[in-house]
């Protein structure tokens, strides 16, 4: 997918980071800062439960400590976070990962030796329950994807363009011709459109999924360097669909 080069300028994107300093400002009542750290929560709430649930294999547990995330979050705890030393989804996922160990150290029985510490960073990380960095990085992805789609879904219906109504059935029948997905949507639409028009909307459709990617991989990085970006874009898998 294209970039758009007049929307989808990196310079012109805000950064999470933002909403995370808001979430932590000193200066603010407090019902700004429960509104700025609930904006924060929302945004990573299913890959920190994702997460979660794949290291403890327990749904009850996973909403346990999902929750006592979001309290420690609201609470502040994590208003140390800074830009400048990472970005954010490392961040998180070191916060995540802690709240796991502390999970599984609680459960240790007796006196909790160096020996016994080392055994559960080894159980958090073994191929038992899955490598950490691949399991968080694939939850992340998949969060952002879903917040990609849910905006071309408001776009969509702020601008009456089809663009989340053609992208979408073209990913779920990605063999389709377009004359078979012009057949398929006019029924659906309730309106007769042509191969032609279902080209040029999945091409339009396309290049603004693609500006609300950058977009959204932009609001987890304190940098609007594009290099970093695409880096990014390619740690996490994203670059085909640019």
């Amino acid at each position: 997918m294209e970039n758009d080069p007049e929307t989808g300028r990196l310079s012109k994107i805000e950064t999470d980071w933002d909403g995370v300093r808001a979430a932590h400002q000193d200066g603010s009542s407090r019902e700004e800062l429960a509104a700025a750290r609930n904006r924060v929560l929302m945004r990573y709430d299913s890959c920190i439960r994702m997460y979660v649930l794949a290291k403890t294999k327990n749904p009850e547990v996973a909403e346990e400590l999902s929750q006592e995330f979001a309290l420690r979050f609201v609470k502040g705890d994590y208003k140390n976070a800074d830009p400048s030393k990472g970005r954010f989804r490392d961040y998180l996922k070191t916060s995540v990962r802690n709240l796991v160990i502390d999970y599984f150290r609680k459960k240790a029985p007796g006196e909790l030796t160096k020996s016994a510490a080392e055994r559960i960073e080894d159980k958090v990380g073994s191929p038992e329950i899955g490598d950490l960095e691949i399991e968080f990085q694939q939850n992340w992805r998949r969060t952002l994807l879903s917040h990609v789609w849910d905006s071309l879904k408001r776009f969509e219906s702020d601008r009456e363009n089809c663009y989340y109504t053609v992208l979408h059935h073209r990913s779920q029948n990605p063999t389709a011709s377009s004359a078979q997905m012009a057949a398929a949507l006019s029924l659906s639409l309730g309106e007769q459109v042509t191969p032609e028009w279902v080209r040029q909307k999945i091409h339009r459709a396309r290049r603004k999924f693609a500006e609300l990617l950058i977009a959204e991989v932009r609001q987890s990085m304190n940098s609007t360097d594009r290099d970093e970006i695409q880096q990014e874009l390619s740690e996490l898998g994203l670059q085909k669909y640019l």
